[in-house]
């Protein structure tokens, strides 16, 4: 059986830390930032895509998705990693009839808003704006 992982939580909260200290060669991986970085033609550090290269990372993503979720399907040993913010119930239930696991890595919003500082300024506001949602919506702080 193949192991899937969903692993949520807001920006900023190591989402990527964790899977890059929990994946194996071979495993894949399907991470928005690294999409992004990938269509991005001066390869610019990650967080700093603009709108046409999130909106071709975002169908990009979503194709990575539905064929890792196909293709974990019937491999033994194949590790499928998927990073999902805040996944919607729907998308909860496709990953839960593929099988998959979630794991939430959220270390408190002041956490990551001090990490946030790090990112380009020119995305800490709608960064900030989903942080704040992403505890908004589960009454935490």
């Amino acid at each position: 059986m193949p192991s899937i992982t969903i692993v949520t939580g807001p920006p900023c909260g190591g989402k990527s830390t964790y899977i890059a200290e929990n994946c194996k060669p071979g495993d894949i991986v399907v991470d928005m930032d690294r999409l992004a970085l990938a269509l991005s033609p001066d390869g610019t550090l990650p967080f700093e895509y603009g709108g046409k290269v999130r909106e071709v990372a975002r169908s990009a993503r979503k194709a990575a998705v539905g064929t890792a979720l196909r293709v974990a399907q019937g491999e033994r040993y194949l590790g499928v990693w998927i990073i999902h913010t805040d996944p919607s119930a729907d998308d909860r239930t496709k990953y839960r009839f593929a099988g998959a696991r979630f794991v939430e890595v959220s270390p408190g919003r002041a956490v990551c808003l001090e990490r946030l500082k790090g990112r380009p300024v020119e995305n800490q506001k709608l960064v900030r704006e989903v942080i704040d949602t992403y505890y908004y919506k589960r009454g935490a702080s």
